[in-house]
């Protein structure tokens, strides 16, 4: 499946217009609006930018629910619009980076602005899962666990699970130290194929690639894995990125909604 980048009343969204056909409805925001609520941050300005999303997709939801994100693989299962608590901006769930439903109409939001955003939706079954994979929750395989309640929960089978990869840091830009790159190099057996020493003290690691991987070692077929090649860091002028901004960092949103 093909991204595009649409612009509506000055805000960009990056989308992929395929899904809708199968009954997904997925906006990924851009620079041009922040939905993380900073130390100081303005709810009223959140919720509005909220509206605008909505707007732009053409549903009002019923609820909105997000994980309160800690960069672990915990994933909670919403299975009726009592869970959660309440928050300034919708439902959310503590220490939690992800969220698998099978209601139709109902906003599952993450939060990112270097981290994965993957999409995994089951158009048999009718289930989504909206995961935030920072590259701690990539090392405990957050997007495989997602897959396995879909499968344990919902009974999906992986092969029609559709997966879509959202714009991340990018494998040029996401640079570390020995320490993270000795872990990625324990845990994975592809390492090889997604870690490049930079110099003598720095690499480089190609997060969409690992997650991918992953995705394909529990199933999903290629054919059905879409990854929006942007980098958060480098498209400096569309995307926010931590490591880039610093202080001064956004939080763009993957908001998936069932129709």
């Amino acid at each position: 499946m093909d991204y595009k980048i649409v612009t509506k009343d000055n805000h960009r969204y990056v989308v992929i217009p395929e899904l809708k056909n199968y009954g997904l409805n997925l906006c990924i925001t851009t620079k041009d609006m922040d939905i993380g609520l900073k130390t100081n941050g303005d709810v009223d300005s959140i919720n509005n930018n909220f509206n605008m999303i909505f707007d732009f997709m053409g549903v009002k939801p019923k609820e909105r629910y997000s994980g309160y994100q800690v960069h672990g693989a915990n994933i909670e299962c919403i299975t009726n619009l009592n869970q959660g608590s309440f928050y300034d901006t919708g439902k959310v769930f503590y220490d939690t980076d992800g969220l698998i439903t099978d209601i139709e109409g109902i906003a599952l939001i993450s939060r990112f602005a270097d981290c994965t955003p993957i999409i995994l939706f089951d158009p048999v079954k009718r289930v989504q899962a909206n995961i935030h994979s920072g590259w701690k929750g990539t090392l405990q395989r957050i997007g495989a666990v997602g897959v396995d309640l879909m499968v344990d929960k919902y009974d999906s089978n992986p092969e029609a699970i559709i997966a879509i990869l959202g714009p991340t840091i990018g494998k040029y830009d996401f640079e570390v130290e020995s320490d993270v790159a000795d872990q990625f190099k324990e845990e994975f057996d592809f390492h090889k194929d997604i870690i490049r020493q930079k110099n003598d003290n720095k690499f480089l690691i190609d997060l969409h690639t690992t997650n991918k991987r992953i995705l394909l070692e529990k199933g999903i077929k290629e054919e059905n894995l879409t990854i929006v090649d942007l980098s958060t860091f480098a498209h400096e002028n569309l995307l926010h990125s931590y490591r880039r901004d610093k202080a001064d960092f956004g939080l763009m949103g993957a908001i998936s909604i069932l129709d």
